[in-house]
């Protein structure tokens, strides 16, 4: 089953984690907000650009992909940008720092852009329920990625990994996560291109951005043709919502709300990855078995019921015991969301659609940061409504510094709940090998 291109499939997610846990997750807003002093809107505003243009453009991408044996290709040249972005962020001095939101800007739009290709070339390696267990192993490698990124580059932040005086990388700081991180991307990558032969289209055509963006709008018309795909797309914004910002903040959230230092951080989200690994392999398995919707429904309610644990606590032991339970969820959810849409629709139109699940997720990127920014904003301690709430409920200064991050928890609890009513009636798929 290890098949070489499965391995070069799967090696991709092991490769791009390395760019989400290290830049997105961890280091690049923390330097913006800790380090320069600056507002989480510059971290927030930049992501949701990135993920506003990725949105408008991913789905007529997908379509285009339907028609053509260049997916390689295109996933070449977003995964080459995306690095090559994130390793000059790392010579922008810190005054220049709105250049180095903009490069962020270049580099996570090249990396959404790069997902429809990356998501439709499952079907190149594998099919029907096979490409369960397949999206299964891709998932828990991405998050042994992210593990193998984060210890890699952990020393180069701490300036412990070399004596030498080298260029960009002495002297460690968060800034020092850039090349390595790049590095790493473009390296692993590499299998994928090498070793992954892309199946026949049924019709090779050539198709404008116009054209595209028609089949496109064609696509969300005749839904009807395919029973639950837009009511899971829908359900999917919701979800994706609140795990998207959890995602983006959560390095903050353990050094702000949770006191924890670097090291600390790197291994709370180790532990939290590596549940991921083994959540990812086991519910891939799982779901060659069971109903992919009574899984998802049931991750979509454990998320539900994990953020609320986390509002409700500080006790540190029960945090990392939740930590680890996010990490079963969250590679869950990566496991069984690309197979059932993919069970959803017809082969053929596997990139148009994959192209729509990019903008469901990417909408919810920009629309969840900027909720959980707002919230921010306006319970800061230091601010009038942040005041009158601290002053409300008795809370010390302590707990007054915490109340945003904890309402912004809340709003997610809120989203996933809304996903989860509409998710109900999206019918069960069964896993058969598409024609």
């Amino acid at each position: 089953m290890f098949r070489r291109d499965v391995i070069g499939w799967s090696l991709y997610d092991f490769a791009n984690t390395i760019y989400s846990m290290n830049i997105v997750s961890l280091y690049l807003k923390r330097y913006i907000v800790e380090d320069l002093q600056k507002d989480h809107l510059f971290f927030d505003i930049p992501f949701s650009l990135s993920m506003l243009l990725a949105g408008v453009l991913l789905p007529a991408l997908g379509a285009m992909s339907d028609h053509s044996t260049k997916k390689k290709i295109f996933l070449f040249l977003f995964t080459l940008t995306c690095c090559l972005a994130v390793g000059l962020m790392a010579v922008v001095p810190p005054e220049f720092f709105v250049l180095t939101a903009i490069l962020f800007m270049i580099a996570n739009f090249s990396y959404e852009a790069g997902q429809p290709f990356y998501n439709s070339l499952l079907y190149s390696v594998s099919d029907g329920r096979q490409a369960r267990y397949i999206s299964g192993v891709g998932v828990a490698l991405g998050y042994v990625g992210s593990i193998f990124g984060m210890l890699v580059v952990l020393p180069f932040v701490t300036g412990s990994v070399f004596s030498l005086d080298i260029p960009l990388l002495a002297g460690g700081g968060k800034t020092a996560s850039f090349v390595p991180t790049a590095v790493l991307f473009m390296l692993f990558a590499l299998p994928l291109f090498w070793w992954v032969r892309e199946r026949k289209v049924t019709s090779v055509a050539r198709t404008s951005f116009k054209g595209a963006y028609r089949e496109v709008w064609d696509g969300l018309r005749h839904t009807r043709k395919y029973p639950g795909v837009l009511r899971f797309l829908i359900a999917d914004y919701f979800v994706e919502d609140a795990v998207a910002t959890v995602i983006l903040n959560i390095g903050i959230y353990c050094s702000i709300v949770l006191r924890l230092p670097d090291e600390a951080i790197t291994l709370f989200l180790v532990i939290s990855t590596v549940s991921a690994v083994i959540g990812s392999y086991l519910i891939g398995r799982i779901a060659q078995i069971w109903s992919l919707k009574r899984i998802l429904y049931g991750i979509m309610f454990g998320w539900a019921i994990t953020l609320i644990m986390f509002v409700m606590t500080d006790n540190m032991t029960v945090i990392w015991i939740l930590g680890s339970l996010v990490g079963i969820l969250l590679g869950g959810l990566w496991t069984t969301t690309r197979p059932m849409l993919a069970e959803l629709v017809p082969r053929d139109q596997l990139g148009r659609f994959f192209g729509l699940f990019s903008l469901s997720g990417r909408a919810a990127a920009v629309i969840g940061p900027l909720i959980w920014t707002m919230i921010l904003y306006l319970f800061d301690a230091d601010r009038a409504l942040g005041k009158a709430t601290a002053d409300l409920f008795g809370l010390d200064a302590v707990w007054a510094e915490k109340l945003p991050y904890k309402l912004g928890i809340l709003s997610l609890v809120f989203m996933i709940l809304i996903g989860l009513f509409i998710f109900r009636k999206v019918p069960q798929t069964h896993g058969g090998k598409h024609v």
